[in-house]
């Protein structure tokens, strides 16, 4: 397995590889997937020397990107946060999928009753975000009128899968160290359940158990219920600044 690591302008900065002889080495990489919530988690730990420390650090500033391929699979990560161990020498990462750039792009509700397919549905969530559909295993001859609520496009792009009944997954294309295509990819329904129990000390040799609560935003979109004259409520025309959290006066 190989990951790129990219900066936020998609820049190539570095790689790192479970298995090449030479270079960064990855361990304990793990990828979990969240079939109902669509929500997929990459975790590994980079190995770091004297004289690599500080590239592989710069590399892996949480808000880069990392870039995965595993035989067929090519993911694409956010990096939400990093710890660098100096016992060890290694760089402990855990990032999610980088369907969380869509959080940033924040959808007004929409009730014009015309109804689409999730093709269409998807393309309009996904406008001008940089993503573009790449594998598509839904029907385009389904058409349906939602109502949308007020949501990111990330938020609705998932959202909309699931009232169609399909799943959502991103992946990436590189030509020559560059990325090339980000992709919306959508298929029909994973996994099944076939009654197989696994019990500890039995089948489990051990079971690890970690929690854990990641909030973030970028902006917020303030509204609020009508006042007396019938005016919408919200921040337009105050402004405020404190250095951490500001809000330009325009809504």
């Amino acid at each position: 397995m190989i990951i790129y690591f990219a900066d936020r302008k998609m820049n190539i900065l570095g790689q790192a590889s479970t298995n090449l002889p030479k270079g960064v080495v990855i361990k304990e990489d793990t990828k979990t997937e969240e079939i109902e919530t669509g929500v997929c988690t990459f975790e590994c730990r980079i190995c770091y020397s004297k004289e690599t420390r500080q590239s592989i650090e710069e590399w892996s500033e949480a808000g880069n990107y990392i870039l995965r391929s595993s035989d067929s699979d090519q993911e694409f990560y956010t990096i939400i946060s990093v710890e660098i161990d100096t016992e060890n020498q290694d760089i402990y990462i855990y990032a999610e999928d980088a369907g969380m750039d869509l959080l940033n792009e924040v959808l007004k509700s929409s009730k014009d009753g015309v109804a689409r397919n999730l093709t269409e549905y998807i393309n309009s969530a996904a406008y001008d975000s940089g993503f573009e559909i790449g594998i598509n295993e839904s029907d385009d001859s389904v058409k349906i009128a939602y109502g949308l609520d007020e949501q990111t496009a990330g938020e609705r792009v998932l959202d909309i899968s699931k009232k169609f009944g399909y799943e959502i997954a991103y992946s990436f294309a590189i030509d020559r160290l560059e990325v090339v295509h980000k992709y919306i990819n959508i298929y029909k329904k994973r996994g099944k359940d076939t009654g197989v129990q696994l019990r500890l000390n039995r089948e489990v040799e051990k079971i690890t158990i970690k929690k854990s609560v990641e909030n973030l935003a970028t902006s917020l979109l303030c509204t609020g219920s009508a006042d007396a004259s019938g005016v919408n409520i919200s921040l337009e025309g105050y402004s405020y600044d404190d250095g951490d959290f500001y809000t330009s006066g325009h809504y």
